[in-house]
């Protein structure tokens, strides 16, 4: 698509009829049933985690200058998908269409843009907001082939739905106390994500374009998830916890072997969040099973939270991952700024 350079922003978005919601954290910030269309010229492009950030020169509807902020992929995601800091170059024209900001009226969800050349990128499609990701490699085996959880694995599928995701059972017998915690929760601004902290381990299992490596250490399993650059040593020669935990986001975590299936008990955690708004107070405790499916050779976490304070009965989910033969990156989260200079 060619364009003229003179720089204008439309502020009107286009309403659409409701769309499947994508990961909770997009609809939190964005409106999945709107569309916004932005012309202007690159100020600045972040290349970082967790989210990259463009900064739009443009004039609003009264003439005047004004400057876009359009959220993208995390860098890691984004160089798994082929492109890096040139993606964007500070004076160039460009259209961007995407996904209006619920607080921010300059602030967007970046969808497609379209560049001087005739070019484009696509990072959330604007018809089904899907987000897009690299897609795999993925060595596939049969059954018997060998293969065991040690490796590299990540999210199945090239969009940002729940790929691999089992359902989630339990959340209807969230407590009083649950309750009042939930509303007092902002799952835009209390979001951990937005201020480079973790939340709990059945999170770090589930991010779309991010691998996670397994590997025995010295008698250990280590577990590290590209996210938030996360190491867990789950400790192997323990049958009991010690008397000392230091509360943490990760708690502490033993482990045994079932056969072949790495089971996981961990507690000492300090209160925070499952995932999405599934809070949890310093009292729960976790047991993740880690195993492969005999028939997919793919990597199987099922896991289980008991949270006495926040619900009656446990909460319990799935994680698939599939192999991959992606580096391992580095995370390096950088707390976003809303502002360009």
């Amino acid at each position: 698509m060619k364009f003229a350079l003179t720089v204008l922003a439309s502020l009107a978005p286009v309403a659409l009829s409701s769309t499947a919601f994508a990961h909770h954290g997009f609809a939190a910030h964005y409106d999945p049933d709107q569309r916004i269309r932005i012309e202007g010229t690159v100020r600045q492009f972040d290349f970082i985690n967790p989210h990259g950030l463009l900064f739009i020169d443009a004039v609003n509807e009264d003439g005047e200058p004004v400057v876009y902020k359009c959220d993208l992929q995390a860098a890691v995601q984004l160089v798994r998908r082929g492109v890096d800091e040139t993606l964007f170059t500070v004076g160039e024209p460009i259209v961007v269409e995407g996904f209006p900001a619920r607080r921010d009226p300059y602030g967007c969800e970046f969808g497609v843009g379209y560049f001087a050349d005739g070019s484009s990128f696509t990072m959330r499609s604007t018809d089904q907001s899907r987000t897009q990701f690299a897609a795999n490699r993925e060595t596939r085996v049969g059954p018997d082939a060998g293969r065991s959880i040690f490796g590299k694995w990540i999210r199945p599928g090239m969009f940002g739905d729940a790929n691999g995701r089992g359902p989630t059972l339990g959340t209807d017998s969230i407590t009083p106390a649950g309750e009042a915690a939930l509303a007092e929760f902002d799952p835009a601004l209390d979001n951990p994500a937005i201020q480079c902290m973790r939340t709990s381990p059945v999170w770090l299992w589930g991010p779309p374009g991010l691998a996670t490596s397994i590997a025995e250490v010295d008698g250990n399993v280590v577990i590290y998830h590209e996210s938030m650059d996360t190491t867990r040593v789950i400790h192997m020669n323990a049958d009991r916890f010690p008397d000392d935990i230091e509360p943490s986001d990760m708690g502490y975590s033993i482990g045994r072997w079932e056969g072949d299936t790495l089971v996981i008990n961990s507690e000492g955690f300090s209160a925070g969040v499952i995932r999405g708004s599934m809070l949890h107070s310093d009292q729960m405790t976790l047991e993740e099973r880690v195993s492969i499916d005999e028939e997919s050779g793919r990597l199987q976490i099922l896991w289980t939270a008991n949270e006495p304070v926040y619900y009656a009965e446990p909460l319990t989910g799935s994680q698939v991952l599939q192999s991959t033969d992606q580096e391992i990156m580095r995370y390096d989260c950088i707390v976003e700024s809303s502002e360009a200079h």
